[in-house]
């Protein structure tokens, strides 16, 4: 059941995509046995409150889905309300969604256009599932939120300053209190952009985000792995490789690691940033990492494996997968079960 369920995934790329013969061959015979394939479509997964379900969106701007990975049941989250495009979905620990949506108009021939204009922040509860309330606050790329409290942090247009607020409920209705300014590179280069990713649990005091800088040519060529400790204000660095591409990723909720996008295998003077890996990053500021997947290089240099995140109990990651043409770019849903491959490495080393 399991080679078909790959082989039928594979087929669907082929078409989609008219990747050649040897990719496809190559994909069927080295695939290995701790990843398994959710979905053959869609892009940018996020695990719920229970690590049950997985919700995503069809396409990058589009609508929000839901996949029950147990029983792969799928279902269609946000078909009751009018909008002109979802361009991020985060699920709160109180299990109502975050939403990151677009004007209400919808253009197709330049469907990212609100990315960096400015997306607004709803939340969608579970009591009103067609009623996404705004919280009257708009970010740039993908916002942040807490495991196990309402906190959320977003960046601001421009990409250069990052406020945190927390979310609370009055007869029901969302709102946002406490906001604050809490990292500001206002004054700093032009071409230095800042990007939320999450708050690192269980105490919920440092708030980890990307930091890119580039030129006039490329601002996000560079990016690194920071920390902004909330109580004492310190900055942390937890990647330093100089011309790099190392982004913020899922967070494991005992938060001692998290998952980066990073294109550190590629050899210096080759670099591509949409050929991707994702690598397990340990947050104890020694920079060490370990690569999860090598689709970017196996793969003729086609495939890309990025936008992961943790599920709770921290052994499987869902990620999505693609072909290399642009950033958030998924065609389908991996799960990489972390017990599995911690057996298949002792099996390899033996």
């Amino acid at each position: 059941m399991k080679k078909k369920v790959i082989i039928i995934a594979l087929l669907f790329l082929q078409t989609m995509y008219s990747a050649d013969a040897q990719t496809i061959e190559s994909l069927m015979k080295e695939l290995p046995p701790y990843f398994s394939i959710l979905t053959t479509w869609g892009t940018r997964p996020e695990w719920d409150e229970k690590s049950e379900n997985i919700y995503f969106l069809n396409k990058l701007v589009g609508d929000v889905f839901k996949k029950n990975v147990a029983t792969r049941e799928v279902s269609q989250v946000t078909s009751g309300f009018y909008h002109g495009g979802i361009h991020r979905v985060l699920c709160l620990s109180n299990g109502d969604l975050l939403l990151a949506m677009g004007s209400t108009v919808f253009d197709a021939s330049n469907p990212e256009k609100d990315r960096h204009a400015g997306l607004g922040l709803y939340v969608l509860t579970k009591d009103k599932p067609n009623t996404p309330y705004p919280l009257n606050a708009f970010c740039d790329e993908g916002p942040a939120v807490s495991k196990n409290s309402m906190k959320i942090a977003w960046t601001l247009v421009g990409q250069r300053e990052i406020k945190m607020g927390e979310i609370f409920y009055e007869k029901g209705i969302p709102s946002l209190k406490d906001e604050q300014t809490i990292i500001s590179y206002k004054d700093s280069s032009a071409y230095v952009r800042l990007e939320t990713q999450d708050f690192r649990p269980p105490l919920n005091e440092e708030l980890i985000y990307t930091h890119y800088w580039g030129d006039e040519k490329d601002q996000y060529y560079n990016s690194q792995v920071f920390g902004f400790n909330l109580k004492t204000k310190k900055t942390t660095k937890y990647t330093d490789l100089p011309k790099s591409y190392n982004e913020a990723e899922g967070i494991f909720h005992d938060g001692s690691y998290m998952v980066i996008e990073s294109d550190r295998h590629q050899p210096m003077g080759e670099r591509n940033k949409y050929k991707l890996d994702i690598y397990k990053l340990k947050l104890d500021g020694s920079g060490e990492v370990e690569r999860l997947a090598d689709f970017s290089t196996r793969y003729l240099n086609k495939i890309k494996s990025d936008n992961p995140v943790v599920n709770k109990k921290g052994n499987i990651i869902a990620h999505q997968f693609g072909f290399q043409k642009g950033a958030g770019d998924g065609r389908g849903i991996f799960l990489l079960n972390l017990d599995a491959y911690e057996k298949y490495k002792k099996t390899k080393n033996k």
